[in-house]
């Protein structure tokens, strides 16, 4: 998972961009009844405003997935809604955070693996609608609920929560498990996130094995004395944030923290 910095995207957004936004909250707003507000949530005019979203970003926020970090491994990159728009699985009752359909705080850029439900002989994941709570009794249920909303603590990582993006690491095969630092309410973070995300299954876990044997190999290099600046060169790239499978490369560099040289490209010093 990579951390996103909301103030880099609030930057992209245009004035355009935000009066259909706020129109399409107006009409949401109206709505006499649920069924009303589904008919404006399925309108193409909606769409258009998660899709011109997507198309303002940066490229350097569009280049991978912000939960799993894969780029073409696992398909296309939509929008996801953080608070689900339209229900809630982890509760029947909920009729979804429709009020925050279009509020773009509410947006996460997801690759079609972490967002939709997907079954294999394996593993099984894909977001959907679940939203999670550690304190699911203060779960918001109306757009009045905006205290109980502050304070709902989501049970799984969020990319907006740089502390987040700490608590995820990987084993020497590739797969998920947390940080060894993490708390026990910090690990059923990741647990939860492993199955939501869908972040073990068999590709991705494959890849994160791949950049830790190319972790190794460059290493070995700066541990041998032989193209040591190349190796620091083609670690660097690995590690920045918006490589693929970033978090994976700087859990792996992280064991070899004995080397000058691995600290100073984890600014660890």
């Amino acid at each position: 998972m990579r951390w996103i910095c909301k103030e880099e995207i609030e930057e992209c957004l245009t004035q355009a961009w935000r009066d259909a936004a706020s129109q399409a909250q107006a009409d949401l707003m109206a709505a006499r009844n649920k069924e009303e507000r589904k008919a404006i949530l399925r309108r193409s005019a909606s769409s258009n405003v998660w899709r011109n979203f997507y198309d303002l970003l940066p490229e350097a926020l569009k280049r991978k997935c912000w939960y799993c970090e894969a780029e073409e491994i696992r398909s296309d990159m939509p929008v996801d809604h953080f608070r689900p728009k339209n229900k809630v699985e982890d509760d029947k009752r909920h009729d979804g955070y429709w009020w925050l359909a279009f509020d773009w705080k509410n947006y996460r850029c997801a690759c079609t693996f972490c967002n939709s439900r997907r079954l294999f002989s394996e593993s099984q994941g894909g977001k959907a609608c679940r939203f999670p709570l550690k304190n699911p009794d203060q779960r918001a249920f109306t757009p009045e609920d905006n205290d109980r909303l502050l304070g709902e603590r989501p049970n799984f990582l969020d990319p907006f929560d740089m502390d987040d993006e700490k608590l995820l690491w990987f084993d020497n095969d590739g797969f998920p498990i947390a940080s060894p630092a993490a708390l026990p309410d910090q690990e059923e973070k990741v647990v939860n996130s492993t199955k939501i995300f869908h972040l073990d299954e068999r590709r991705i876990t494959r890849a994160r094995n791949k950049i830790r044997i190319e972790v190794e190999n460059q290493v070995s290099k700066i541990r041998n004395d032989v193209d040591v600046q190349e190796a620091k060169s083609k670690l660097r790239r690995m590690v920045r944030d918006t490589e693929k499978l970033s978090r994976a490369a700087i859990v792996y560099l992280r064991a070899h923290r004995d080397l000058q040289e691995v600290k100073e490209i984890l600014r660890l010093d």
